[in-house]
C-alpha cells in the first residue's frame, strides 16, 4: 500500500453504546445521562443504529462496528436481529459495559486484572452473538494505557483504535506500534485536522449532530487528508445514538433529526463519489497493509 497512486483509504466506524453514555464517579461502568436516574437506555441507539444500517447498506458501505457487549446483548433483547442487520460488516469490541478504564471519573481506576476479565467477557460475548472473529478495539472514551494494551495483547486483537493522531507530515494515517506503551500492538489512530479558520477538529460526527459543524467541513478534511495521507486509513466515528439524543440525554427536535440524517447521508453520498478515496473496513485495511509489509 505505498504505491504513489494510493487512494486514500477512508472507514465509517461506529460505537454502538448506551444512550448519551457518562462515566460516574464510585462506578466503573456507564450510565445514560442524566445519571442521576440511574438508568441503561438503548432506545435512540437502536433507532440511530437502525438508520444508519440503512444508509451503509444503500450506499453499499461496509463500516467496522464497535460494539460494547451490553448494548448488543440489549438491542438483540428488545427484538433487533443483530447478527443479520451487521452481517457485511466488522464486528469490533467496545468493552463489556463502557468502563472508565482509567478512572479520570470514577476515581477508581481498574487494575489489570479486572480490565482482564471485563474485555475477555466482552469479547467472548461478541464472539458468541456474532459468530465473526474479534480483531479491533475501541477503547470508553477512547483512554488507554499500558495495562489496557497489555490486555489486548493477552487477548489476541489485532489492533487498537482509540488514539488520536494529527494528520500531517509526521502521521500519515498509517498503523504505527504502540511504542509509549512498550508494545508492538498496532494502532489505527483517529484523525485530528485543523478547520478553514485553523481550528481544531475531530472525525468524530457528535458536533454536526449537535449543531456545531457543518457536514462540507468533513468532506473538506477528507480532501486535505487525500493530499497528505495517500495509502492511509482515515476513520470517522459515529455514536447511533447520537441521531436523537444530545449528551445530556435530552431529545431532539424532529426537525433536528432530519438534519442529522441528511448530514449524515451527503457525507456518505460523497465520500462514495469521490476520485482517489476507497472506502474500506479497518480489519480489512489492516488485512491489506500487512500483507504489502510483508511482501517487502
Amino acid at each position: 500500500m505505498s504505491k504513489i497512486d494510493e487512494p486514500l483509504y477512508v472507514a465509517i466506524s461506529l460505537d454502538i453504546d448506551p444512550d448519551a453514555n457518562s462515566a460516574v464517579e464510585g462506578r466503573h461502568d456507564a450510565l445514560s445521562s442524566p445519571i442521576e436516574y440511574g438508568e441503561i437506555r438503548v432506545d435512540a441507539c437502536k433507532k440511530g443504529l437502525q438508520k444508519i444500517l440503512e444508509l451503509l447498506e444503500k450506499y453499499d458501505i461496509d463500516a467496522t462496528l464497535f460494539y460494547e457487549a451490553r448494548t448488543a446483548q440489549m438491542l438483540i433483547e428488545s427484538g433487533m436481529y443483530l447478527p443479520k442487520l451487521s452481517e457485511r460488516h466488522e464486528i469490533a469490541c467496545h468493552s463489556l459495559k463502557h468502563e472508565d478504564f482509567l478512572g479520570k471519573v470514577s476515581g477508581i481506576p481498574m487494575n489489570e486484572k479486572s480490565i482482564d476479565e471485563s474485555i475477555e467477557k466482552a469479547k467472548e460475548i461478541l464472539v458468541k452473538l456474532f459468530g465473526q472473529e474479534i480483531k479491533g478495539f475501541r477503547a470508553p472514551y477512547t483512554r488507554i494505557n499500558r495495562t489496557v494494551i497489555k490486555v489486548l495483547e493477552r487477548l489476541g486483537f489485532q489492533y487498537d483504535s482509540s488514539e488520536t493522531a494529527i494528520l500531517g507530515t509526521e502521521w500519515a494515517g498509517k498503523p504505527y506500534p504502540l511504542e509509549a506503551f512498550n508494545s508492538s500492538l498496532l494502532e489505527l489512530a483517529l484523525p485530528s485536522f485543523r478547520d478553514a479558520k485553523g481550528k481544531k477538529m475531530s472525525s468524530y460526527l457528535w458536533a454536526i449532530f449537535e449543531g456545531r459543524r457543518i457536514f462540507s467541513e468533513y468532506i473538506d478534511a477528507v480532501l486535505q487528508a487525500r493530499e497528505v495521507a495517500q495509502g492511509g486509513l482515515f476513520a470517522f466515528s459515529i455514536h447511533p445514538w447520537h441521531l436523537y439524543v444530545d449528551c445530556q440525554g435530552n431529545q431532539f427536535s424532529n426537525n433536528q433529526v432530519r438534519k442529522n440524517l441528511e448530514n449524515l447521508e451527503s457525507i456518505f453520498s460523497q465520500i462514495k463519489q469521490m476520485q482517489g478515496i476507497r472506502i474500506l473496513r479497518q480489519d480489512k485495511y489492516m488485512e491489506a497493509w500487512l500483507k504489502e509489509k510483508d511482501s517487502s
